[in-house]
């Protein structure tokens, strides 16, 4: 019976000592506000400001080898050289590098957006394609931008 005191004791010691031991550690951050929403705060509302803030930042012309890469074989004469083709895809990579990582995707619809303009159902759908394929072609940081495009029938 003294055994089972003394280990109940000291068991109880054991317990006593690890709970008074315990501490709990608050940590704070403070962030300090940029006007760059972080990628969780990218709500509709968010992201509807964001585009106006990109759209403000990147003239169209700084995007206009985007805009004939876009069009190019589409709406041009039908011998286009492919070299041209080529230097468009790469003077278009060049003006997406310029352009800050958090608005690359806004400036590939903004130029998708003027592009589909000129052209009819089945050029939508070819630019539409170009216009996706370009963060992957061009090696951009962004892997993947969800274009958005009027309904095609």
């Amino acid at each position: 019976m003294a055994k089972l005191a003394l280990f109940a004791l000291t068991l109880t010691a054991i317990v006593a000592f690890s709970v008074s031991a315990y501490r709990t550690t608050i940590i704070t951050t403070t962030i300090e506000d940029n006007g760059v929403l972080p990628p969780m705060l990218d709500s509709p509302d968010n992201r509807r400001g964001s585009q106006e803030q990109c759209r403000r930042q990147i003239p169209m012309e700084q995007l206009n080898h985007c805009e004939m890469h876009l069009a190019e074989g589409i709406v041009s004469d039908e011998m286009v050289v492919m070299k041209e083709q080529q230097q468009h895809l790469q003077q278009c990579c060049s003006q997406l590098k310029r352009v800050s990582e958090q608005c690359q995707c806004d400036a590939i619809q903004q130029v998708y957006d003027v592009a589909r303009q000129q052209g009819g159902v089945m050029e939508m759908r070819q630019m539409l394609t170009k216009a996706q394929r370009l963060p992957a072609d061009c090696g951009l940081e962004v892997q993947d931008c969800p274009l958005v495009s009027p309904r095609v029938v």
